[in-house]
């Protein structure tokens, strides 16, 4: 049996990244809360194992605690993550070949005049995108502290947070 989840797959990672980027204030994020972002879009269950949620986070708890749990066993969220730094990378190189990003070293920045107005379209659509779960994500972790040990990095396991 071949199962499919949209985690690896680069195609729907362009989709998410996009869809993320077109919904900030600003247009572009931080890269290291672009991939938090994108990797609480695609397992937004595993925000509540998070010990002690930051400020801006702390506040939507309730949210966070309403997401259902998956059919799914899932596994270390840690391994997961590092899973996802492929497709992440991968995707940013595309669309970064592509123009529809510009990357500096730390900062990912939307190019709006061009992304294609059928692809605006989608994400108006989309019901993932008005729900207040995604919502939550993009409003909430462009503020979240990211370093130090009462950063999130540290209070989720999932990236060191020591030299960021």
């Amino acid at each position: 049996m071949i199962l499919y989840h949209p985690a690896y797959d680069v195609h729907h990672c362009t989709y998410r990244v996009l869809n993320i980027l077109n919904s900030v204030d600003g247009k572009k994020l931080k890269k290291e809360a672009l991939k938090l972002i994108d990797y609480y879009y695609v397992y937004p269950h595993l925000l509540k194992r998070v010990s002690k949620l930051p400020r801006p986070l702390n506040f939507h708890k309730k949210k966070i605690s309403a997401v259902p749990e998956p059919f799914e066993i899932t596994p270390n969220p840690k391994s997961l993550y590092f899973e996802l730094v492929t497709t992440h990378d991968t995707t940013l190189v595309s669309l970064s070949q592509k123009s529809l990003i510009s990357r500096s070293d730390d900062e990912i920045a939307l190019n709006v005049e061009l992304l294609p107005q059928s692809l605006v379209d989608a994400f108006d659509a989309d019901e993932f995108s008005k729900s207040d779960f995604f919502l939550m994500l993009i409003a909430s972790f462009p503020k979240v502290n990211l370093n130090g040990v009462n950063g999130f990095k540290s209070r989720s396991g999932l990236m060191e947070y020591r030299y960021g």
